[in-house]
């Protein structure tokens, strides 16, 4: 052992190890199996997972065992030359005679090599070791390790992505799937942490729904519970004790009820229990714990805990004790609890809702756990710099919950942002926002240091909720003090195009943008404005292009000079609108009407999806309109800037189908993806980031917020044709904070044709430009919640 301590010597041992076993036969391995404490550390980037002390110890004997390697994420550059070529090390620890790796992928930082192997000589209760490794002529260099303990995967099998170690800097991970006992690799539903059940009547259930979880406390026999019981596998089984999140998405204790009692067909979703031992130093200290129980009965149930209980972040609210120090029945454990402050320490045997990686540090259990897993997810860590959550909302009335959903029930790209809230040292829990439960959601949300919104727009309305409601309760977390990306506040004065009109005198902005309120204001001001130039009228509630036209004078009669003349009612304009390039032809009283009033006897007939009426409501409610200046350039496309924070992305060139001028997604537009530092648009680059970055949020109105997390800015050229490149200049034309999505997780979101997709469904090199994001999030998050 004192021989093998050097990483170089073990190094050494490692790369001439198959030349001195087939000299001298596998007793060579014997002779390595010596070196014990040494090699044990060299392999010891191990998950954390029950311990081995724990486990019944169980007789050696050789079992088949198959592992899958499928693919790595965000490997180092090892190479002289820039690049890697990585290659996996299976085996036991010690034990060479099990060794399996894969091939060589040559200069690729995210590997993929879906390779499957038994691992031969494998004994039961055997570790295993997985090195990913560059493959070099001279050496070889460790690029990540990790250990899997026989506990993590002997009973049910593992399957998922881990983060490596040993890695020098970098953060790679490493997709990993181990057969179970039965030979197969576990299915994901045995690691979620809800299932759905659907059943008919009677179903031979009673619930119990004296606190905030209504949980299965009688099942008879002869009722679709018990035959579903009878044949499902045992994760899918309904318990004693389960919680039932939801009947025929009803939440909530009274609409669960009301649901069992009218509904012929339940389907269930049902959050199972587990059982768990937990030890609280009490260290002579009462307890202080509110409890709800009845003397007969064989359990307790935590209501509640105060301030200074010794039991905080051990016990949980909601738990259900069975058993303290031994003692059993409702009676004998209230009075041994009332011993606690004679005793240093409490053993405490309870059942819990199953915990997923999102349930903690902060106590979620008051929430309806809505997704049905975390695939994905990185764990959180032990002890966060801040507590963060990120916030969804789930639309119970449509397909798959939302248009932006997962199979689990996260919006499609959740788990990047959120691993990069984790990698960054914060923890980051998921929940959803469910308007029948408004008030708990906020009080939960008190508990966080700052709250990620990826809400889509008009998902809360759709599910039934009320968008001014959950914004004010955005707005009172503002008030104190915690952060929320974004805020109502920043979503609406940002988002809104009037917006363009407070930085019309920035480098970006385009001087002649005018903002109009009401009908007077419109009338006269787009009479001026068309009768001068061609423009563009963009209204502020619309999405994907809806209500944003360009119009043109048919006679394409424009006066020399602005304010020369103005329109009269009857002259002809075209008009094209963005979300899908249609033309269409009215007259200036017809679009002044259908742009106040929508479509009536007076605005004629309209071939637009959309419905007018854009100044509805006033300025207070969002009604308004712009008019900015048509830049004919605009058939070359436009400029997306993806930020992070202050910090850009990347940029895309969105460039509209020949004879079409919007370059929405689904009109037959062209996407070309540019990474920050593209240089024939520094000049726009430099004038955004350098010159108008710090002048944006005061220019809007928001001074004492902090710049997005992640958000958007659309440029148009402004400039005539033939101006050299560092003289353009790029306008805005639109910002863009609402629950931008990350475009590379878009294979993650449920269509008809992929109702399964999920987080593992985006390739590898989009898994690792998402992750790329995602940390770059976290790293602003962490800055602006310290300042």
């Amino acid at each position: 052992q004192a021989h093998c301590g050097s990483r170089l010597q073990q190094e050494l041992l490692h790369v001439f190890a198959p030349v001195f076993r087939s000299l001298l036969g596998w007793a060579f391995c014997d002779m390595f199996s010596c070196c014990g404490a040494p090699m044990e550390e060299f392999d010891a980037a191990v998950i954390p997972v029950v311990s081995k002390t724990t486990c019944t110890p169980v007789p050696p004997q050789t079992v088949a065992l198959t592992v899958k390697i499928s693919y790595a994420l965000g490997l180092r550059k090892a190479d002289f030359m820039g690049k890697s070529d990585p290659y996996v090390v299976v085996q036991v620890p010690n034990k060479m005679q099990t060794k399996v790796e894969t091939h060589v992928k040559s200069g690729d930082l995210n590997p993929v090599w879906n390779c499957e192997f038994e691992v031969p000589g494998y004994k039961q209760g055997e570790d295993l070791v997985f090195k990913v490794l560059d493959k070099d002529p001279v050496s070889f260099d460790i690029l990540g390790v990790i250990t899997f303990p026989a506990t993590s995967f002997q009973e049910t099998g593992f399957d998922g992505e881990v983060l490596l170690e040993e890695a020098k800097g970098s953060k790679p991970y490493l997709k990993v799937s181990i057969s179970g006992p039965t030979g197969k690799y576990p299915q994901e539903m045995a690691a979620a942490s809800t299932f759905v059940v659907a059943l008919t009547k009677p179903l031979g259930i009673e619930l119990d729904a004296t606190l905030s979880l209504v949980k299965v406390c009688k099942i008879a026999e002869g009722g679709s519970v018990s035959k579903h019981n009878s044949t499902a596998p045992q994760h899918l089984q309904i318990q004693l004790g389960d919680y039932v999140a939801a009947i025929n998405g009803c939440i909530g204790k009274e609409a669960i009820k009301k649901a069992m009692e009218e509904a012929s067909n339940a389907e269930m979703v049902i959050r199972p229990c587990v059982q768990t031992t937990v030890k609280v130093d009490t260290k002579g200290r009462a307890l202080g714990l509110y409890l709800n129980y009845n003397e007969t009965q064989p359990e307790i149930t935590i209501k509640s805990f105060k301030p200074d209980s010794p039991a905080l972040n051990k016990l949980q609210p909601l738990d259900r004790i069975f058993a303290v120090d031994g003692v059993e029945q409702a009676k004998a454990m209230v009075d041994q609890l009332k011993r606690a402050q004679d005793l240093q320490s409490m053993s405490f045997k309870v059942k819990r809702a199953k915990p997923f990686p999102s349930s903690g540090p902060v106590d979620i259990s008051s929430l309806t756990r809505i997704a049905k897993d975390d695939r994905g997810l990185l764990p959180q860590p032990i002890n966060p710099i801040s507590a963060t959550a990120l916030v969804q909302i789930y639309v119970r009335g449509q397909p798959f919950g939302g248009s932006d959903k997962s199979s689990s029930g996260h919006r499609y790209d959740t788990i990047p942002i959120a691993n990069g809230m984790i990698n960054a040292g914060m923890s980051c829990q998921l929940i959803h926002y469910v308007k029948e439960e408004h008030d708990t959601f906020l009080e939960v949300c008190k508990q966080f240091k700052a709250i990620v919104v990826r809400c889509n727009p008009g998902q809360i309305k759709a599910d039934g909720g009320d968008q001014v409601k959950f914004d004010g309760a955005m707005r009172e977390l503002r008030k104190l003090g915690i952060q929320v990306w974004p805020s109502p506040d920043v979503m609406e004065q940002m988002g809104a195009k009037d917006a363009l009109v407070k930085v019309a005198n920035l480098n970006i902005g385009l001087e002649d943008t005018l903002a109009y309120y009401t009908e007077n204001e419109f009338a006269a001001g787009f009479k001026k404005t068309m009768a001068f130039q061609p423009r563009v009228i963009k209204q502020n509630r619309g999405s994907s292009g809806e209500g944003i036209w360009i119009v043109k004078l048919k006679q394409n009669n424009y006066c020399s000079s602005y304010g020369k003349r103005s329109c009269d009612n009857q002259e002809v304009l075209i008009l094209m609108e963005a979300n899908d390039n249609h033309a269409e032809e009215h007259t200036v009283a017809e679009f002044v009407e259908f742009c106040v009033n929508g479509r009536n006897t007076k605005s004629g007939t309209w071939t637009s999806q959309g419905d007018g009426k854009y100044l509805e409501g006033g300025k207070a409610a969002g009604g308004q309109l712009v008019d900015q200046r048509f830049c004919p350039r605009i058939v070359e496309g436009e400029l997306r800037y993806n930020m992070a924070g202050d910090s850009l992305v990347g940029i895309i060139h969105k460039k509209p189908k020949l004879g079409g001028i919007s370059a929405v997604s689904g009109t037959g537009s062209i996407y070309t993806f540019y990474g920050p530092e593209e240089i024939k648009f520094q000049n726009l680059t430099d004038n955004f980031l350098k010159r108008d970055m710090a002048k944006i949020m005061p220019s809007i109105g928001l001074e004492r917020e902090p710049i997005p997390l992640w958000w958007t800015t659309d440029f148009i050229n402004a400039s005539p044709p033939g101006t050299k490149l560092e003289d353009e200049k790029w306008i805005v034309g639109e910002f863009n904070c609402s629950c931008v999505g990350i475009s590379k997780c878009l294979a993650a979101y449920c269509k008809d044709d992929t109702p399964t997709a999920n987080f593992c469904d985006i390739p590898p090199d989009d898994r690792a430009e998402a992750k790329r994001m995602g940390d770059l999030m976290g790293q602003k998050a962490l800055k602006i919640l310290a300042q």
